[in-house]
Order: structure tokens, then sequence, then C-alpha cells
């Protein structure tokens, strides 16, 4: 018997307890629909089992059920499996039925996920931490700038967490739509300010055609000057300053781009004067 599952958390769930009530069955994922479909073509097959496809399903009892009720072992910030795995997921190089496979081999000792005394259990561990890392840094140095009133920000990530990063950031600016972009996919949150769904994505070169008329684009040049007539010079701190905005975050955001560019070039003469231009101070 041929299983097909989508590549997602429930999907990789679902897989591992088929293959534990049926261990000569083999497997094939894909991320929707379409992708299995061609899949199939490509392969000639032409009757799979589908999981993870359809409704969704409580993916805590499926945990129970492969790893029961044993809490892991593991650092205070490590998720739980649910977050395990889809942190995986969203690695580049991670491939949806070795983890089945991997899953299944802990045979219910869930601490194996996170303890890293396998090999190919330490190699997964290491890609939910550089997923994790890479969540993080976008969280903090992937600044957004307004685009016709759109909080957008075009994110430079090899891992797929555009849509994690969405979330926060829709999070974060509740009253504003905020679009996300990574590589073709544009990834909106707070859509219900444009006319879209609440969390949706489109196209990315649609992305410029949204427009939230409550803002304006001065907010970031605004800030930028009062940041530059605020600066003391004879305070300025360069290396701590390197530390504080690494050279590896510049090229996340445009306004990242900039505050690099002041650590390593300085900051221009700007004073309390250019905020009243054409006036007496």
């Amino acid at each position: 018997m041929i299983v097909a599952f989508r590549e997602n958390v429930e999907g990789v769930l679902l897989a591992c307890a088929e293959l534990m009530a049926n261990k000569d069955c083999k497997l094939i994922s894909a991320k929707d629909r379409e992708s299995l479909k061609q899949k199939m073509e490509f392969a000639g097959i032409t009757d799979v089992k589908m999981l993870g496809f359809r409704a969704t399903v409580d993916t805590s009892k499926i945990v129970c059920y492969i790893f029961g009720s044993q809490r892991a072992r593991m650092f205070q910030r490590d998720p739980d499996v649910e977050g395990y795995i889809s942190m995986v997921l969203r690695h580049r190089s991670s491939s949806p039925i070795e983890l089945v496979n991997f899953l299944i081999s802990c045979e219910g000792n869930v601490e194996l996920l996170y303890s890293g005394k396998t090999r190919t259990g330490k190699k997964y561990y290491n890609y939910m931490r550089d997923v994790s890392r890479s969540y993080h840094r976008l969280c903090m140095f992937a600044r957004p700038y307004s685009v016709n009133g759109v909080l957008s920000v075009k994110v430079d990530s090899p891992h797929h967490i555009g849509d994690m990063f969405c979330r926060w950031l829709a999070r974060k600016n509740p009253d504003l739509p905020v679009a996300v972009i990574q590589r073709d996919v544009a990834w909106i949150g707070n859509g219900r300010h444009v006319g879209l769904d609440h969390y949706t994505n489109i196209p990315a070169s649609l992305a410029g055609s949204l427009e939230f008329i409550s803002t304006t684009d001065e907010i970031d040049d605004l800030w930028d000057m009062y940041y530059d007539s605020q600066a003391i010079p004879k305070r300025r701190n360069k290396t701590h300053a390197k530390q504080l905005q690494p050279k590896t975050s510049a090229s996340m955001s445009k306004m990242s781009e900039r505050d690099r560019y002041k650590v390593e070039r300085g900051i221009a003469n700007c004073t309390l004067d250019n905020f009243a231009s054409g006036s007496e101070v």
C-alpha cells in the first residue's frame, strides 16, 4: 500500500501512526493536492491513501499515541513535539519521509528528538535550532517600512519562515495590515484591513498594489530624522554598535541596511532645525 501524506505537522504524525500499524506501506509526501497529483502522474501511481489533506485532527492525541505521555528532557526554550516537527519541516534541507522514519525509530522515546544520541537525531535537532535562530533573527533585525499604508518587509532566509514572521508581525501591529515578502510569495497578516482573509498569501508581485490609507510613508523618514538629530558623536561606540547590528542582518530589510550604514559610516549631520524648515527656531 502507498501512503501519501501532506508535508505539515498533521500529515507527518498521521504518517507515523499509519507506519506503526502497517510497516510494509510505502510513503510519498507533497505540499498540497496539486503537488501530489503531479507526483502521482510522474510516477504512474493511480491509487494512494491520503493523510493530512482533508479536515484537521487533534495532533496532541496522535503524539500521545506515538510517544506516550512521558515528558521530554530538553532545554528550556526547545519546543514540544508538534513545534519540533513544524520547525524541522521549515528547514531548506528537510526530508519529510526521512523525518517520519526517524520519529518511528525513536520507538516512543521522545527524549531522542532532543538528545542527539543518534546521527539522524542530531541532524534534525540542529535543523530545528537553525530554523529557530533564523526566526528570532528576523524578529530582532527585519524592520518593516510603510508602503501605501501597509507595513511591509522583504526577508531573505533560506528557510520557510515567512508565514511565521508574518503572524508575529501582525500580532505586534494589530491595527495595520502587514506584508512579509519572501522570494515570490507575500504573506499577508491582518488582511481584513485591505479586504483579504485575516492570514493569507498572494504572489509577491501583487503586494505593492495593496493600500491602506490610515498611515503614510513619512513615518520611517521622520523617525530617521529624529534618531539622527539626537545622536551624540562623542558617545558613539562603533564596536558595540556592530555587535548589536551585525553585518549578516543588514540584508533583512531596507531599514536594517540604513542602520548598518550608520554603524559603518557614522550618522549624517542633523539637528532639530531640520524639523522646522521654512520657519524660525
